[in-house]
């Protein structure tokens, strides 16, 4: 739960209370920018790039609660943009979430399956599949991350997940 005192404070300026709300959620606002973009430097420069852009939109935050999730949302659009910009290709490498994956299809227990399948899926089946099942988000979260409706978010993460398995049982 967010700090209301704390984010009422930030927003009017104060540095130290802002780097308080971002205290928790740091690990994790470096392991999405990793996940993304697969080196540290590029990483860490989109999160400090992702802090500056919420530090000055930190006043259109209406509802305090989902300072995580926006924080959260800021960084992976800055990802996104740095690769755009760039015009890195960058893999998501799941070997860390081995588990995960293969917990729900015991037959696919090749790490490098799962791996081309996912490569197979569009930018926004993959980001799905990421966010649910690798970073352990909830619909609610993603829904509020990606600006969509809980239950289109259920559908496409549906689809993304037939369609990847489509792929690994083609292979």
């Amino acid at each position: 739960m967010i700090d209301e005192l704390l984010l009422k404070k930030a927003i009017r300026g104060d540095k130290e209370c802002f780097i308080k709300l971002l205290e928790p959620i740091k690990e994790s606002l470096y392991k999405v920018a990793f996940m993304y973009l697969k080196n540290e430097d590029d990483a860490l420069d989109c999160i400090q790039e992702s802090i500056i852009k919420a530090i000055q939109s930190l006043s259109s935050l209406k509802e305090p609660q989902y300072f995580n999730t926006w924080i959260t949302r800021i960084t992976i659009n800055t990802c996104k943009d740095y690769i755009k910009k760039s015009n890195k290709v960058v893999s998501v490498d799941i070997k860390d979430y081995e588990n995960k994956l293969v917990a729900e299809n015991e037959e696919f227990d090749d790490m490098e399956d799962i791996q081309r399948a996912l490569e197979k899926l569009s930018d926004k089946e993959r980001e799905l599949i990421v966010m649910r099942y690798l970073k352990d988000m909830s619909l609610k979260d993603i829904s509020t991350t990606i600006d969509m409706p809980v239950g289109a978010v259920k559908s496409r993460l549906s689809r993304s997940l037939k369609r990847l398995k489509v792929h690994m049982e083609a292979r």
